[in-house]
């Protein structure tokens, strides 16, 4: 799959306070879900005062719902229609519909052992996958909105390691890799957490969950007129080792980062047959020459 090159000119509308405001609330709201799950999980709690809590629950999806299509209207004016908003559109629209029902449905009757046990498992489930939707909310959000700056490729990256994709989620597998290249100092112009969330996410897909000894390895080099970051499955384990927080890999995941990837003047070459992300850009700067 590969994404072609954007204009010189990034024509894209800018929309940043908003966004940053629909992003708190849904990171609010997805809260908000975690800890009634882990509530409902709670043998302390009793159902009395769950089933108190369940109608503000049901009601707290409707903030939900709102942010994530305010943050997709968003992209869409900026990036029109494409495969990454109608996609992660399709994947958060029927799970938001479930988790809708599933607290309604459990609003209008009592909480019996049954019904909580049925209603912890979705509210939990639920609340991982939209989790893991976030954080292609916020990479679109970051690509759209966010400021683009000149960053040592070999560093940045580095940086794709360095915490966790955000605070207040659920518990993440660690995944590990290994980074290599020269010191050439390389630098290309791009925002810095939407490029660190792709390097993340492209050796999220290039791990091999069947064979752990085929380690992704993250390969930073020099092409005749840019650079590139290729992320390859490797068994000799050569190169610096790093630790990353899985983000989690969804079905909107390719197309989400092939759209950052276009915003942020790339272009992505990604086939999972043979397990290669290739993050290819245009025009570098030699940020020796330039200190």
């Amino acid at each position: 799959m590969k994404s072609g090159f954007p204009p010189s000119s990034h024509a894209f509308a800018r929309r940043t306070d908003e966004l940053v405001i629909e992003r708190g609330n849904l990171r609010e709201s997805l809260g908000g879900l975690r800890n009634l799950a882990q509530l409902l999980h709670s043998l302390r709690v009793g159902s009395r005062p769950l089933s108190n809590m369940l109608p503000d629950a049901r009601d707290a999806c409707d903030p939900l719902r709102n942010a994530m299509s305010q943050i997709l209207a968003a992209a869409q004016t900026s990036l029109g229609e494409n495969a990454a908003t109608s996609s992660l559109e399709q994947y958060v629209a029927p799970r938001l519909g479930e988790l809708e029902a599933a607290l309604t449905e459990a609003a209008q009757r009592p909480l019996s052992v049954k019904m909580r046990l049925s209603l912890e498992e979705r509210v939990t489930r639920l609340s991982q996958e939209l989790d893991m939707a976030r954080g292609l909310f916020d990479l679109l959000a970051d690509s759209i909105a966010g400021s683009a700056m000149r960053l040592d490729v070999l560093e940045l990256s580095r940086q794709s390691f360095a915490g966790p994709p955000s605070g207040g989620s659920w518990p993440r597998e660690t995944l590990v890799a290994t980074l290599s290249g020269d010191d050439s100092g390389l630098e290309v112009e791009v925002n810095p957490r939407a490029t660190t969330a792709m390097i993340a996410l492209g050796v999220e897909l290039v791990a091999d969950p069947k064979d752990a000894t085929r380690i992704p390895n993250i390969r930073v080099s020099p092409t005749e007129s840019g650079c590139e970051i290729v992320i390859e499955r490797r068994a000799d384990g050569a190169g610096e080792d790093l630790m990353l927080l899985r983000r989690g890999v969804i079905p909107p995941t390719v197309p989400v980062v092939t759209a950052a990837a276009r915003v942020n003047g790339a272009r992505l070459d990604f086939d999972p047959e043979v397990g290669r992300f290739a993050l290819a850009f245009s025009k570098a700067f030699s940020g020796r020459a330039a200190g």
